[in-house]
């Protein structure tokens, strides 16, 4: 039996994607035999890059590591993982807390299924949304990794494999999406995870998850169910076949333990979106992938974070877990408000940063270990920053630490040259240029395109910079190519 973290989200409990980073044992610290001497931890987060495997920014040495596919329940390559992928990786840490040894990487995705439902965009062209079974999924264009399949291609019934984390209302928000080709009845495998009702107690043969019926008989696996009696309230993982009238018939069911209880752990880290109890009010006490953290006495990183905590945030959260609840010792943002699609002019592995340049002035970037790297390219397999050189166009995700002043990235992808955007708080706004992170776009009205936050078209500058001011939003400009420092659209962004 596994253990997950769970909520009830509208007809389907679905498993929530947690991130938790134990340790206990000695000090010391050698990446030699993975796990000799070492401080004992277990990360369960997103791949953001290899050269051996990076979870939650610790780069683990994963020679002598066991690579298991829960999902399959069977043993793979390394080189079955992928970025974007949710596993669970135990071993050890080293002193310097960023380096270690893996003995064990697990994966587990949330959902696979057959697309039930259009899909649809967003008017920016960004993200696209639809559902499996009854799973509101969301991808996006520059940060859901896909495999074997594509966001411009996606379609009704094709089958896919979906990693991420679930926001406030109970939507899927993809990290990684796979191909698993297109839906054909009868001989389709699904997974979905959810909570046994319709039986009235122990179930005999069928049950539901939400509105999907499955089936069971003697020949379904069910030695991870206690007793193999399957009874409302479980919380189970289902895989099986989709038939021609969406019901599933079950290979094998697992109960699936809820929480994390108290582990009696040194250090617990968990990423994940911000679910606040009530609207405007995440302080002390809020969840993240289901975790109920209490951040009374928090660092908060940037500091401004602490102000500005709200629903759907992506951070990740550190401290030990006492009475059930995550007594957070360190809170820190790891998505970005802050957004550059620009042209490289400079690299400084050295000192871990890149220098964008955009028309108006130059912005650098810090990448570290948690910055997710891709290529798009087909350059390289794995992108490191020693490959990127000047010229190179990059799509970047940051935020600002506030303290420092330094912007941090949390995803870059090297993409074909596209247009200049620059997406980030404003420092000044009027009749005649929008000024963001320091750089001023000229704003001239009968050539650029206003938009408010809904994305309704506004009628100059002078009502785009009243609107910004007063529902304080962030500004996205774009400078279509070739850049000329001139805006050709402004928008407002919650």
């Amino acid at each position: 039996m596994r253990h997950s973290i769970h909520k009830t989200w509208v007809a389907i409990s679905l498993v929530v994607t947690i991130l938790t980073v134990i340790g206990c044992g000695g000090g010391g610290g050698t990446l030699a035999g993975g796990g000799i001497g070492g401080t004992g931890i277990t990360a369960f987060g997103t791949i953001t890059g290899f050269g051996s495997v990076f979870v939650n920014g610790i780069e683990f040495e994963t020679s002598g590591a066991t690579v298991y596919d829960v999902d399959d329940d069977d043993t793979k390559l390394e080189d079955d993982l992928g970025i974007g992928m949710v596993v669970t990786v135990t071993g050890t840490l080293n002193d310097d807390g960023v380096t270690g040894a893996a003995d064990r990487i697990e994966y587990d995705d949330e959902i696979e299924g057959p697309i039930t439902s259009a899909v649809d965009e967003d008017l920016d062209m960004q993200t696209k949304t639809f559902t499996v079974f009854e799973t509101t999924v969301v991808v996006d264009r520059n940060s859901t990794v896909f495999a074997n399949a594509s966001y411009d291609t996606l379609a009704l019934n094709d089958v896919v494999e979906v990693s991420g984390f679930f926001d406030e209302a109970g939507s899927l928000l993809a990290t990684r999406l796979e191909g698993r080709g297109t839906l054909v009845p009868g001989t389709t495998k699904v997974e979905l995870k959810g909570t046994v009702s319709g039986c009235g107690g122990d179930c005999i043969n069928s049950f539901n998850l939400g509105s999907v019926t499955v089936n069971y008989d003697g020949g379904t696996d069910l030695t991870e169910v206690p007793g193999g009696v399957v009874s409302d309230g479980q919380f189970v993982e289902v895989k099986g076949t989709l038939e021609a009238d969406n019901s599933i018939t079950a290979t094998r069911i697992e109960l699936e333990d809820e929480g994390l209880g108290d582990t009696g752990d040194d250090k617990v880290s968990i990423e994940g979106l911000v679910d606040c109890p009530d609207i405007g009010d995440c302080l002390p006490s809020f969840r993240v992938a289901g975790q109920p953290v209490d951040a009374t006495g928090a660092d908060f990183v940037p500091a401004s974070l602490e102000a500005s905590l709200a629903d759907g945030m992506e951070v990740e959260v550190e401290g030990p877990i006492v009475g059930g609840t995550l007594q957070a010792i360190r809170v820190e943002a790891r998505g970005g408000e802050i957004r550059i699609d620009a042209r490289v002019q400079s690299t400084n592995v050295a000192a871990g940063t890149v220098t964008l340049v955009l028309n108006p002035g130059n912005l650098t970037v810090t990448i570290d270990s948690r910055t997710e790297l891709r290529d798009e390219t087909g350059s390289v397999e794995q992108l490191a920053l020693p490959d990127i050189g000047a010229g190179d166009f990059l799509e970047i995700e940051a935020y600002e630490d506030t303290a420092s002043g330094d912007l941090i990235a949390t995803g870059l992808r090297r993409n074909e040259p596209n247009d200049d955007v620059l997406q980030g708080p404003v420092d000044s706004c009027d009749g005649s240029q929008v000024t963001i992170l320091g750089l001023s776009y000229t704003l001239s009205d009968g050539f650029t395109a206003y938009e408010d936050e809904n994305e309704n078209p506004l009628l100059n500058a002078s009502d785009f910079c009243a609107a910004r001011v007063v529902g304080g939003f962030l500004v996205k400009v774009k400078d279509e190519i070739t850049a000329n420092g001139v805006a050709d659209e402004a928008e407002l962004e919650n």
